[in-house]
């Protein structure tokens, strides 16, 4: 039943499933109004609501598209992608070869969907070679793009074209390509189902994949009322009349919610009814179901699928013994089943020759590749033998290297020479430590000085301070004299002396402090090298002229800006860096 085949292609290559991510738009952006439209339609496809397109959409496509070709290519593409269950094969081909020729060479993916519905159109045609090359043409280019969507409509496309020319096994292996994009996208897999039941001669086995079909079928109306009638047949074949009927039932509910009108649809699920009441022996209302028929008969004049009704007019009215009108439906049973019959003889020889040029193909493509894999393995001998070469030539010339090195080293001369520079330098190790030695000595002496220095002054102070509050002496000489002590303790000049001193024995303290904690200031600094070379907090306090309480609060603030933990401690850290 070939426009039964041709009708289930065209569902075919519309097929959408819900996507579950967005931006699968792939065309280059040319026209930001024009992609606007195509982006809508483009989701409207690809979530299987094509009806919901609009004729104005369309419409004003081809009027944005103006004298750009490439515009006008993708507008003719999308009025037959939107609309091709309407249209016949050749109008639909006609429309596509125009966008084909108007496409420029530069956007591979508009040419490619373009191929892709060329090829489906090919095939409801019975053009089986056509369909192939053209579907060729398409997977090379959305292999690049990594369009899941499109990809597993293609396979599944070829799918139906090797089941079509009887090449079961690449069908097979077909929709094994298919579910794999399918399930990438992850894209509903009921249409998958329905071919597997397709290439099934198992009819318990065929019967649970068409129901699992229907499970995931979702939105997809169209395949979901032909996987209703295909289980009603399956289950008239297994003796399961009443199941015939409700699977015919669920088919009558989803034609009236969102097939109504749909005239192929209907009477697949007329013919349908009726072999479950022929089983039923209800003669009188399988006659009256094809009856039902009767206003779309110029409609259907001539569709293969006609023959079962015919068949079962003639057999109806054959057993309710009503002869005249029984032989009249022979007779057409008789003229469709001719028609068919040339129908047949008609596209087998096209089969066979798709067969045949397509396995030629294939076997052309199986050498090119066997012949580019042996070059391949010739090139790759060709590097590992390069490779050896190099890898060979660098040992040697290591090894040789090695052994000059190995002769120089034991020549007595430069041994003697080796001792004598390791002597020197143990020498001038030696001073250079007991001069860092010296220095940090004079350092700490220093640091010492300075402290009693300091505590000394304040002692001063405190002393001057008790003789004017005993009347001693005037408090005017207790203010200079306070003065003066005050502008001592503050004096850098004595820290400047200290650093410099310091950064003799320790260059690089200050400099690693800063790259450690930029934060660091000046006071910071001077704490931190006080705790490097060892003095006590309480040290640290005389010298700085503050609490020992507040040196330990400076304490606690390096620790935070070092990010020192509970247990580290700052002194280490500090010496480590020194």
């Amino acid at each position: 039943m070939h426009e039964i085949k041709g009708l289930l292609l065209a569902i075919v290559m519309l097929f959408v499933v819900t996507l579950s991510r967005a931006g699968n738009y792939y065309f280059s952006p040319l026209s930001k109004p024009f992609d606007n439209i195509a982006e809508r339609l483009n989701t409207l496809d690809r979530e299987n609501r094509r009806s919901e397109a609009q004729v104005k959409d369309l419409s004003q496509l081809k009027k944005l598209a103006g004298n750009n070709t490439q515009l006008q290519a993708r507008a003719l593409f999308w009025d037959v992608r939107m609309s091709q269950l309407d249209r016949s094969p050749a109008e639909c081909i006609k429309q596509l070869l125009r966008a084909e020729k108007l496409c420029r060479p530069e956007y591979d993916y508009d040419l490619a969907v373009i191929y892709y519905q060329l090829a489906g159109n090919y095939e409801r045609l019975g053009q089986y070679l056509l369909c192939y090359n053209y579907c060729n043409k398409a997977l090379n280019v959305l292999k690049r793009y990594d369009d899941n969507f499109f990809l597993g409509n293609t396979y599944l496309l070829l799918v139906q074209l090797f089941y079509d020319i009887d090449d079961i096994v690449q069908a097979r292996d077909q929709l094994g390509l298919a579910e794999q994009h399918y399930r990438k996208a992850h894209f509903s897999l009921n249409r998958i189902y329905f071919f597997r039941a397709l290439l099934t001669d198992d009819l318990h086995q065929k019967t649970a994949w068409i129901k699992k079909s229907i499970l995931y079928g979702g939105n997809d109306w169209a395949l979901t009322l032909q996987d209703y009638t295909n289980l009603s047949e399956l289950l008239v074949k297994t003796g399961d009349v009443k199941g015939a009927m409700r699977a015919c039932d669920a088919g009558a509910e989803l034609i009236s919610k969102h097939l109504q009108g749909n005239v192929y649809f209907t009477t697949l699920l007329y013919i349908a009814r009726a072999k479950v009441s022929y089983a039923q022996g209800d003669y009188i209302r399988t006659i009256s179901t094809i009856d039902s028929l009767k206003p779309y008969a110029k409609m259907l004049d001539g569709e293969t699928f006609m023959l079962d009704a015919y068949y079962l007019m003639w057999k109806c009215y054959d057993k309710l013994g009503k002869q005249p009108q029984a032989y009249l439906a022979l007779k057409q049973y008789q003229q469709q089943y001719e028609r068919n019959t040339a129908i047949a003889k008609a596209h087998d020889i096209p089969k066979t020759q798709a067969r045949e040029e397509i396995m030629r193909q294939n076997d052309k493509l199986k050498l090119v590749e066997k012949d580019a894999q042996i070059k391949t393995n010739y090139l790759y001998l060709a590097l590992l033998a390069i490779a050896l070469v190099l890898i060979i030539g660098l040992a040697l010339t290591i090894y040789y290297r090695q052994r000059f090195k190995i002769r120089k080293i034991e020549n007595e001369q430069l041994r003697e020479n080796l001792k004598q520079e390791t002597l020197i330098y143990a020498v001038n190790r030696k001073n250079f430590e007991d001069d860092i030695r010296q220095k940090e000595s004079e350092i700490s002496s220093n640091t010492l000085l300075l402290a009693n220095k300091n505590e000394v002054l304040k002692q001063i102070s405190s002393i001057t301070q008790q003789f004017s509050n005993d009347g001693l002496i005037p408090r005017s000489y207790v203010q200079q004299v306070n003065h003066v002590i005050g502008q001592s303790l503050r004096n850098d000049d004595e820290w400047q002396r200290f650093k410099t001193h310091f950064n003799a024995v320790h260059p690089n303290f200050f400099l690693k402090l800063k790259e450690t904690c930029p934060e660091l200031t000046e006071n910071d600094l001077r704490l931190c090298a006080y705790i490097c070379i060892g003095v006590r907090p309480k040290q640290i306090a005389e010298m700085l002229s503050v609490t020992p309480d507040s040196v330990n609060s400076n304490r606690y603030r390096l620790r935070k800006k070092f990010g020192l933990n509970r247990n580290d401690s700052l002194d280490d850290f500090i010496r480590r860096l020194g």
